[in-house]
């Protein structure tokens, strides 16, 4: 749904539109209230805005200029301009600031609900022009380097994606690489020198050197790079046109290799080291090794210094094979716990003990490695919440391991941790609850403490310092009505209240509600109670009597 703000600087004029307008039939969502150009340009900063209704003439901030202002952040919103003037230069100065429609007062309704179907429908077909094939596509190959990168790191990750799934990708990216492909390997670690850039200039130094990379390789290889979690920079190779054996294509790499590290130091004046992969692999199935290959080669073979070029040998003695990895995998079951992914969470559950079963016999140290490995990620989020994990758990429930460490048996840590888990879940679902209702009674404390005050949900947004969006979704999700409701029942019950046991002339008891004009009050009432305030005073004086 579209989001709409009327602004003007009549407060009864908004209301009234407010109360007219069906807006949810026309779908439109949020009607967000201003009362000067002020106060509107700093809902639009704040808050997602499609159309806006806005008087021309109002003090300090015109509507005009109000638009121009708007403008300058986003040609898309909407502008229905409704004013008092029929001047030729207002509608030539709307129609410049490509304005929806300009309309004279006083505006029927029905000729405003015309105009809105119109600007939503309007609205509608441009979204789905940007929603369309053929800008999807184009907006696609524009960033077809970066999902490729992407794409890339994921599989070093070893995510575990189907074959099938990675060829698409790979067709759909128009990389030059297919499934068991013999691909060679080097990475790029950046060193002294490249630190003293922000973000910004990194990445065109990055860039610089995967250009350069690409013209040392480009003739005799297809090139394929990202940028992996260690912020190292990796490149997968495959020959354009392979040599039988292998042998001669690796010995190419290492040279152009060693012809990249030095020209990146003579005309980048940075330093980098790089380590190359001794033998080629096939795609997708070792990669991930390769590169845990070259990782422990700039471990072991450079450390913290820079500026060397390595090759980067399996060495049997020092295995880089077994011991568990669905732990240490991304999304890490410490992210999915810190966000509130609680349903991702269990299935990186599921896959951890699944790995485990398998390993069980190998060795118990498996068992002590995922129960200190996802209770610490227990434990994280539970000292996140302000609260021991322990006294989540309740009871002895915590231990684990005895004095020794000894591992349990499966069963028993596999049902420990589950429990363990549903036990967060049920304490960050009651946290989130308690949470909203603590929210609901601020609002509706604000709310009942001065009814007659501005309570527009912007206001309220101010006051318990969230965003109306958020406001809006978590009351009427928790209560089953909007704010503007709750608001409502409390002015006509306090009108009612004021109708029957005071002599409270009807003006006054519209100021006492809130309503600035008793012709606008009495229409509320009405339209709530189905009669005036003065019907309603006279039938409650006769049930009295």
């Amino acid at each position: 749904m579209f989001h709409v703000l009327i602004v003007d600087d009549y407060p009864d004029q908004v209301e009234s539109l407010v109360s007219t307008i069906p807006f949810e039939e026309l779908g439109i969502g949020e009607v967000y209230q201003a009362y000067s150009g002020m106060e509107a340009l700093e809902i639009v900063k704040s808050c997602t805005v499609d159309i806006v209704i806005t008087d021309i003439r109002m003090p300090g901030m015109s509507g005009l200029e109000l638009l121009r202002r708007i403008r300058e952040g986003s040609s898309k919103t909407k502008c229905i301009f409704i004013s008092g003037h029929a001047d030729f230069e207002y509608a030539k100065q709307a129609i410049e600031l490509q304005s929806s429609h300009y309309l004279l007062k006083p505006v029927e309704t029905e000729a405003l609900i015309a105009t809105l179907k119109n600007v939503v429908s309007d609205l509608h077909e441009e979204w789905k022009e940007v929603a369309s094939y053929q800008r999807a596509v184009y907006t696609l190959r524009e960033h077809f380097s970066l999902l490729s990168g992407e794409l890339l790191n994921h599989l070093l990750q070893d995510r575990r994606y189907p074959k099938g799934v990675i060829a698409g990708r790979m067709n759909m990216l128009e990389l030059p690489f297919h499934i068991g492909d013999r691909t060679g390997m080097f990475i790029m670690r950046l060193e002294d020198g490249f630190h003293e850039f922000d973000d910004y200039d990194l990445s065109l130094m990055e860039f610089a050197v995967a250009n350069i990379a690409g013209e040392i390789f480009g003739e005799p290889f297809h090139l394929w790079h990202c940028k992996d979690s260690y912020d190292n920079l990796v490149f997968l190779l495959k020959a354009k046109k392979t040599a039988e054996d292998g042998e001669d294509d690796w010995r190419q790499i290492e040279k152009l290799a060693a012809n990249l590290h030095r020209s990146v130091s003579v005309y980048l004046k940075r330093n980098v080291s790089i380590a190359v992969a001794e033998q080629f692999e096939a795609f997708p199935e070792r990669l991930s090794r390769m590169h845990r290959i070259c990782l422990s080669a700039m471990r072991r073979q450079i450390g913290d210094e820079s500026n060397f070029f390595v090759t980067a040998r399996d060495e049997p003695e020092q295995s880089i094979e077994g011991g568990l990895r669905t732990p240490y995998q991304p999304p890490l079951l410490i992210h999915l716990l810190e966000t509130g992914s609680w349903e991702k969470a269990a299935r990186k559950l599921d896959d951890i003990f699944a790995e485990l079963a398998e390993k069980w016999a190998e060795s118990p140290e498996y068992a002590q490695e995922v129960w200190f490995s996802v209770m610490s990620s227990f434990h994280y989020v539970a000292h996140k919440n302000g609260k021991q994990l322990g006294q989540i758990m309740g009871g002895g429930h915590h231990a684990m391991m005895d004095a020794g460490n000894t591992a349990p048996a499966y069963k028993q840590l596999k049902d420990k941790v589950y429990f363990a888990f549903s036990r967060l879940t049920e304490d960050a679902d009651r946290n989130t609850k308690d949470s909203r209702k603590y929210m609901i009674k601020k609002i509706h404390q604000f709310i009942d403490a001065d009814i007659s005050r501005d309570l527009s949900l912007q206001a309220i947004a101010d006051q318990v310092k969230l965003h109306p969006a958020y406001i809006s979704k978590m009351y009427k999700t928790e209560t089953g009505m909007n704010v503007g409701d709750y608001v409502l029942k409390k002015r006509m019950g306090l009108a009612a209240k004021l109708l029957q046991d005071s002599s409270d002339k009807i003006y006054e008891i519209a100021q006492s509600t809130g309503y600035l004009t008793t012709h606008y009050f009495s229409k509320v009432f009405k339209s709530y109670y189905g009669m005036t305030p003065l019907e309603f005073r006279e039938k409650s004086a006769d049930r009295g009597g």
